[in-house]
């Protein structure tokens, strides 16, 4: 396993929890397409490039009063990787809260994110990248 490619995916989460927008932009390749639920879920589509990243950091803050991802499981195929984690949120008001399983998948360039897809199912982010369990 790459282990640049394993701590910048660690660090990039550890930079979205924090709400740490520089250190994402800076995690992040220029050309970076990121596709977080959010996106999927309301149609947004991708959220493209670094301006793209600033935007889904204040449209999370919009959302969530709480929205963290625990990163627990780091599986790499080459510059692709596909992470399994917990994520816990509370919408703004009380109005939702999650507590469940999730994969992100992860196209890396150069050291830094090209590509971020988020998905409901883990499997579905192992599948992704051409893994399975």
């Amino acid at each position: 396993m790459s282990q640049e490619n394993v701590e910048v995916v660690r660090r990039s989460f550890e930079a979205f929890n924090a709400r740490d927008v520089d250190q994402l932009v800076g995690l992040s390749d220029p050309d970076c397409e990121w596709l977080p639920f959010r996106a999927q879920l309301t149609g947004i589509g991708v959220y493209r490039g670094h301006e793209g990243v600033r935007r889904f950091v204040r449209d999370m803050e919009e959302d969530w009063e709480v929205f963290g991802i625990d990163p627990l499981e780091f599986h790499e195929r080459g510059e692709r990787m596909a992470v399994i984690g917990r994520v816990t949120a509370r919408g703004r008001g009380g109005s939702v809260d999650i507590d469940l399983l999730a994969g992100f998948a992860f196209d890396m360039r150069s050291g830094r994110v090209i590509r971020l897809t988020s998905h409901s199912n883990p499997e579905e982010a192992l599948k992704a990248v051409g893994l399975r369990r």
